[in-house]
C-alpha cells in the first residue's frame, strides 16, 4: 500500500494558525521539529499514511520520530505488528512531499 501527499507551505501555515498544533502533532514531533518546513513534512507523511491505509485521519494515532541518524520514522497504532512502514520526506522551495509505503512482513 502506497500513499503520497504534497503540501504547499503558505497554505499549511495559514491552516495551522487556525488550529492548535496539539490536535495534529504529538509532543515528540513538536520538540524534535521546530521549523514550519519540518512540521509540513510530518503533516504530509501523516496524510500519505492515511491514503496508503485507506482510513480517515486520526492525527494522533500516527507520528514521526527522528532516528539517531536524523532519518524520519513513521509509527502508528493503526497497523498490525506484522506490518512495516517506510517513509520519505522531501522539501523544495514552498513545497514538501511525502511518500509512505506500508507493507506486510511475512515470516517463513
Amino acid at each position: 500500500m502506497i500513499g503520497i501527499d504534497l503540501v504547499y507551505l503558505p497554505e499549511f501555515e495559514a491552516r495551522m494558525k487556525n488550529s492548535p498544533l496539539e490536535k495534529v502533532f504529538l509532543d515528540i514531533e513538536l520538540s524534535q521539529n521546530k521549523s514550519k518546513e519540518s512540521l509540513a513534512g510530518i503533516f504530509a507523511a501523516k496524510e500519505a499514511f492515511f491514503k496508503a491505509i485507506g482510513q480517515k485521519e486520526d492525527w494522533l494515532s500516527v507520528w514521526v520520530e527522528k532516528s539517531e541518524s536524523g532519518k524520519p520514522e513513521l509509527k502508528s497504532t493503526l497497523i498490525n505488528s506484522n506490518q512495516k512502514i517506510e517513509v520519505s520526506i522531501s522539501h523544495a522551495g514552498d513545497y514538501t512531499i511525502a511518500i509512505v509505503k506500508v507493507k506486510d512482513e511475512y515470516v517463513n
